[in-house]
């Protein structure tokens, strides 16, 4: 019979690529991830699950017969392990939550110190990934939730609004917009910018807002495409261009980047936690939901200088399939 532990071994060395990796992911040590990897392949028959490419660990066609059942066998053993813990009137378990590059890695480390406050039998994990990788690892339930900035309408998923967080317009110490008390939206085309990839949710978030407000795409100045924040702050910094930030990502006063508003209703992106549409019961995944989207977790996103959603949110319509 398969041993979990090896399983989880397994699947730690496919998730970061290499044994050293897994190993500092797993707290042991390389040695001890090599003889786990070695004792579940005599296990199978002496078959290879893996072969060395460069630096990374590449499977082999068998390692990827392997891979969904694994995953499987583990999500069942922690869900049976959640299961009796909670007729104890414990909590415990172990929840991966994925999100996006940007304000998402601010706030979530907020949001999951609270609940390891109250819940410290949960293990949990923090995957930063782009939206469709997230959405990949919900459908194959190597992600339990996800923290995206679009509500998702795919058939299984339901989004529920966690917070609305203002964007604001960082520029350099001494930039002249800096001067202005408000700017015109217009005024976007005359100065350099710097914005997240193309094709990524939160430039069609930005690029749709900027539309309404009347301003040409075709005429902005895109000088640097990053989706990493902490890039974008350096570059304003640098004194490369503009940049539209979460607000969770501001710097202090003092840090050479100051901020202005633009003319109109704020900017802002809202921030959706994404689930596969089960009922499991109680345990370490619901525990983690109810926590973010209850009074404890809204108090938190608030003292980030995040907009909670209202309490009594209006109907959202059925998914559709895309």
């Amino acid at each position: 019979m398969l041993n979990t532990f090896h399983l989880r071994t397994f699947l730690a060395v496919v998730d970061t690529g290499n044994y050293s990796a897994a190993a500092a992911a797993l707290h042991m040590t390389q040695p001890a991830v090599s003889q786990q990897i070695r004792a579940l392949e005599e296990q199978l028959g002496g078959i290879r699950l893996f072969r060395r490419v460069g630096q990374r660990m590449a499977l082999t066609h068998a390692g990827e017969e392997l891979l969904p059942t694994a995953r499987e066998l583990v999500r069942l053993a922690e869900r049976a392990e959640e299961t009796l813990m909670a007729l104890k009137g414990q909590v415990a378990g172990r929840v991966v939550l994925g999100c996006t590059p940007g304000g998402g890695e601010r706030l979530l480390p907020r949001l999951l110190a609270g609940f390891r406050e109250q819940f410290p039998g949960v293990g949990l994990e923090l995957v930063v990934a782009s939206t469709e990788a997230l959405l990949d690892g919900l459908a194959d339930r190597s992600l339990n939730l996800a923290l995206l900035q679009e509500q998702q309408r795919r058939r299984g998923l339901e989004s529920t609004l966690l917070a609305a967080e203002p964007l604001i317009l960082a520029a350099p110490v001494g930039h002249a917009v800096l001067k202005q008390e408000q700017l015109p939206p217009a005024a976007l085309c005359e100065h350099p910018l710097i914005l997240p990839r193309s094709g990524t949710t939160l430039r069609r978030v930005i690029e749709d807002l900027l539309r309404r407000r009347g301003v040409s795409l075709a005429d902005l100045r895109p000088c640097l495409e990053t989706d990493s924040a902490t890039a974008q702050l350096q570059a304003v910094r640098a004194g490369l261009g503009l940049a539209f930030l979460p607000r969770s990502c501001a710097p202090a006063r003092g840090e050479g980047v100051g901020h202005v508003d633009l003319a109109g209703a704020p900017l802002e992106v809202a921030w959706f936690l994404v689930r596969v549409r089960e009922r499991s019961g109680p345990g370490a995944t619901q525990s983690l939901y109810n926590f973010l989207t209850g009074p404890q977790g809204q108090a938190i996103i608030a003292r980030a200088g995040l907009q909670p959603p209202p309490e009594h949110p209006e109907p959202r319509p059925p998914p559709v399939e895309r």
